[in-house]
């Protein structure tokens, strides 16, 4: 049962009901919005596909084309193009390995950090302009939830097998 915006939060309810809500309210948050985000960020040079794919190799660094393709769920092929692309665009490149140059790898260049690097100039304008409309004691409330919400998140990713926390 998801309760009303307007509820009040000094009444008492269950944690059913409190999770009810606080899941409501993340997810009025929605994805299109997210995704539109993503797009005004990058200036719309890069698909939502090019922006997985390097988040991918942010977080676990250079990989193979196969591993790539097996993170992403589409053929060697189709990764193969998805690259292909994104090298043109300049924010990745095909790189030997250092282990074993037989091995090639794909890896984020300079250009492509800074698509990261504009994505969280603008994130942060954004989250700041948001965040100057709140009173100081729900700051500061939000301030122990969000803590509270990443050390949670902590013990459940030490939870998660290495090679299954792709975007843990």
């Amino acid at each position: 049962m998801t309760l009303n915006v307007s509820t009040s939060l000094n009444s008492a309810l269950t944690r059913e009901e409190l999770l009810d809500d606080v899941l409501s309210e993340l997810n009025n948050i929605s994805f299109r919005d997210f995704q539109g985000a993503l797009k005004r960020w990058h200036d719309g040079a890069l698909s939502l596909v090019h922006l997985n794919l390097l988040m991918l190799l942010r977080a676990r660094g250079p990989l193979t084309m196969t591993h790539l393709a097996e993170l992403l769920d589409v053929s060697v092929a189709s990764a193969t193009g998805i690259v292909d692309r994104m090298e043109k665009k300049g924010v990745v490149e095909r790189r030997r390995s250092e282990e074993d140059r037989r091995v090639v790898e794909v890896v984020v260049t300079e250009r492509g950090e800074k698509v990261f690097s504009a994505m969280q100039s603008e994130r942060q304008i954004r989250l700041t302009q948001l965040l100057a409309e709140i009173k100081d004691a729900d700051l500061s409330a939000l301030l122990q939830g969000l803590r509270a919400f990443r050390e949670a998140r902590e013990r459940v990713v030490s939870r998660i097998p290495e090679e299954a926390r792709a975007f843990a």
